[in-house]
């Protein structure tokens, strides 16, 4: 393991050993783990309305925004997302917006059912999982069976919560207990959508892209210096990313929103993100050599890092080594564009299978 910051960085040590004390304190996660989770707790939940809360986790700090209709369910919300394993911290942003004019549709639980099988047997994502709706009482229904990953199960729910008439989903669904490289990561070749290549035969990573997607976008962030990646949030629904949290500028919001047009299979962007003007106080200025010291003891936090090598030239970190997946990879790069006095990371390790 590499040696801890010298007492002569002062402040950014300091600041950066309290952070990696904590992240010893709770057990390490990746973020789209973390995220899946959080989401599959809150939608299974009796006490929240999960439809319209958006997610996001950056280096374990899980970020809720969005509606619910009452005080109690926005404690509640954040009750749960704090509960969930390797969350350092919960940003709680969600407004409570009382849905007073909202219609409830009644259907019998025999016609709820064919409709949530229906809704479940068309859905792409869903073809390589065993999905049932086990039973429906008076709106409530259990789905059982495996999915063959976390974020088939994740969708599965999604998509039954989404079948009007349904009240609350609960889950015996059995699948994964991790996110599998294929769900954050495809090659290029596997982005052929034409008639040759039809959905029935094209990959995993094409059919349940919504974490691929949101990873994708988040690459794109870190690497580029005109974006605050550590307070942008990223959340996708079935192709639809949704962007939350703060941006200095007009610009900077707009670079946001461009970096994630630019990732296959976004549907569209909803640009949430609110402009927030630095205040007069003067930017801290951290040497490069500083910035370093900083990224490489929070890495050092982690075994999973242990091969990893970051080297920061005028505020840009590159990263080297190799680690043990995708989920690792895109981890190393958030964790170092959250250390003080780097703006941007240009992300060049690998993944060693063998690890």
């Amino acid at each position: 393991m590499r040696s801890i910051i010298k007492l002569g960085l002062a402040i950014i040590a300091a600041a950066t050993l309290t952070l990696s004390a904590a992240a010893h304190d709770t057990a390490y996660r990746p973020d789209p783990w973390i995220t899946t989770k959080t989401k599959i707790a809150l939608f299974t939940a009796d006490d929240v309305s999960a439809s319209r809360i958006h997610v996001d986790t950056v280096n374990g700090r899980i970020t809720l925004h969005g509606k619910v209709a009452t005080a109690a369910e926005k404690a509640r919300a954040e009750e749960i997302a704090r509960g969930i394993d390797g969350a350092r911290d919960v940003r709680n942003l969600l407004q409570v917006v009382p849905e007073s004019g909202r219609k409830t549709v009644k259907i019998e639980d025999e016609s709820l059912k064919k409709r949530v099988e229906e809704a479940l047997d068309a859905d792409v994502a869903l073809n390589e999982s065993d999905i049932d709706v086990e039973s429906v009482d008076k709106g409530v229904m259990l789905l059982s069976g495996s999915a063959d990953t976390l974020s088939a199960h994740l969708r599965a729910i999604e998509i039954a919560s989404s079948v009007d008439g349904v009240r609350r989903v609960a889950s015996e669904i059995r699948s994964p207990d991790l996110v599998s490289d294929q769900e954050i990561w495809r090659d290029q070749d596997e982005d052929d959508t034409s008639a040759a290549n039809p959905p029935e035969k094209r990959s995993l990573t094409q059919r349940a892209t919504d974490m691929w997607i949101t990873s994708a976008a988040k690459a794109l962030l870190i690497a580029d210096a005109d974006t605050p990646a550590d307070e942008i949030n990223v959340d996708t629904r079935n192709g639809v990313v949704t962007l939350f949290g703060t941006v200095p500028s007009r610009e900077a919001r707009k670079a946001a929103e461009a970096d994630v047009r630019k990732v296959a299979g976004v549907k569209r962007v909803q640009n949430e993100l609110e402009v927030v003007t630095p205040d007069k106080q003067k930017a801290v200025q951290v040497r490069d050599a500083d910035a370093e010291a900083a990224a490489k003891d929070s890495l050092d936090a982690h075994d999973e890092f242990e091969d990893v090598s970051v080297e920061v030239k005028n505020g840009v970190a590159r990263l080297t080594g190799t680690v043990g997946s995708q989920s690792d990879r895109l981890m190393a790069a958030v964790i170092v564009r959250s250390s003080t006095g780097v703006r941007a990371v240009e992300n060049d390790v690998t993944v060693s299978y063998e690890k």
